[in-house]
């Protein structure tokens, strides 16, 4: 698609709630734990509620449907490689040279879209917007995302109208990943590891 926006628009106006998990790539093990957690209650909350979930990379389709595949993830997938949704929502962005997948054609031929969550009401109204700073102290944008009981207790209370939106609570980290999702925490201590080799 070469805009997703009239998609996205269209989504919203069919329910209450539409939730976008923007992530990095099919590569990321930390972004396989996060959606991977976000396919369990909160999923399950969401649809009870009237909501959908998709998941957005600026990866290639192939990709998306890898990591959907891969993940078991029983949401949607999408390919933003223009990072028409990441501009729209002010999610941060790392420019294709900065990339892990740089030197592959067709990925990321306009930057890489870093982590963020946004949840819109049936009018289009986000009453729940998160998006990463990419830092050193993050590992660049893979760490510090809000586990799903923060984020449904961030929508619960935007629903309900109790003042501003918090998201503090539980954040992901080498330690949740490596407690919860094992075999993604293997890919991320290779990676150190050959990080720290070079």
């Amino acid at each position: 698609m070469d805009s997703l926006n009239p998609w996205l628009d269209a989504e919203i106006e069919k329910r209450p709630l539409t939730a976008l998990v923007f992530f990095r790539g099919q590569w990321c093990p930390f972004c396989q734990g996060y959606l991977s957690e976000l396919n369990g209650d909160f999923l399950r909350d969401l649809r009870a509620a009237g909501g959908e979930l998709f998941a957005v990379t600026a990866q290639s389709q192939a990709g998306a449907d890898a990591a959907k595949a891969d993940w078991a993830l029983d949401y949607d997938v999408l390919s933003d490689p223009s990072l028409t949704l990441a501009n729209r929502f002010a999610i941060a962005m790392t420019p294709k040279a900065q990339t892990p997948l740089a030197e592959i054609e067709g990925e990321y031929p306009n930057g890489m879209s870093q982590p963020g969550v946004v949840i819109l009401d049936q009018a289009g109204k986000a009453l729940v917007h998160w998006a990463i700073n990419p830092s050193e102290i993050n590992g660049g944008g893979a760490l510090d995302r809000p586990l799903p009981p923060v984020l449904w207790a961030a929508l619960k209370s935007a629903r309900n109208g109790d003042g501003p939106v918090s998201l503090e609570g539980p954040r992901l980290d080498p330690v949740w990943l490596k407690d919860n999702y094992p075999d993604a925490y293997k890919v991320f201590e290779a990676f150190m590891a050959a990080q720290q080799a070079q």
